[in-house]
């Protein structure tokens, strides 16, 4: 599966970098039977570099995000986290925590196990009524919490708002 490299600042990466972030990429293949998708893309905020890694296969979409004044060393940092990121769903597998049907996968790095038990501390409901997805972000401002789940009245889905770091505001709709 090669990396696919986009530059969301505009203008052409230059080839130092994307042969970088190709072979420092390269390593993560290991982690997947089945690697569908490997996207990186960048991008830069008054001055600051960031890279956002997505890699999807094996069941599985794992997601990491880097920011640093020099650009390879944020594409390495992201590509990093990523790995270890892999390294623990892998060891979940491997260790029985695995959905039906998957095969568990071929390591050589043995020393890695970690076992994941969740603990819910809390439980909530609460009534969603229906709402725009603006009421919905002044509401998030309301309970000062990082996200706010609401159903959205255009559409009756279920949705969640959340800042992002930025300030701006993130949605996500699940797709059904």
């Amino acid at each position: 599966m090669a990396l696919s490299v986009r530059n969301r600042s505009g203008g052409d990466l230059p080839d130092k970098v994307r042969s970088y972030a190709e072979s420092k990429a390269a390593k993560l293949e290991r982690y997947f039977h089945d690697l569908l998708r490997l996207d990186l893309a960048l991008a830069e905020e008054r001055g600051i570099h960031i890279a956002e890694l997505t890699a999807e296969g094996d069941g599985a979409l794992l997601r990491s995000q880097e920011r640093n004044g020099d650009l390879q060393v944020a594409i390495g940092a992201a590509i990093a986290k990523l790995e270890r990121q892999a390294k623990r769903f892998k060891t979940r597998i491997r260790t029985g925590q695995r959905r039906v049907g998957e095969d568990p996968i071929d390591d050589e790095d043995e020393g890695v196990h970690e076992d994941f038990t969740p603990v819910v501390a809390r439980r909530k409901r609460y009534t969603m009524k229906p709402m725009a997805v603006e009421e919905a972000a002044r509401q998030l401002e309301l309970v000062d919490h990082d996200f706010y789940m609401f159903r959205n009245e255009a559409t009756g889905d279920i949705c969640t708002i959340y800042r992002r770091r930025d300030g701006d505001y993130g949605l996500i709709e699940a797709d059904d």
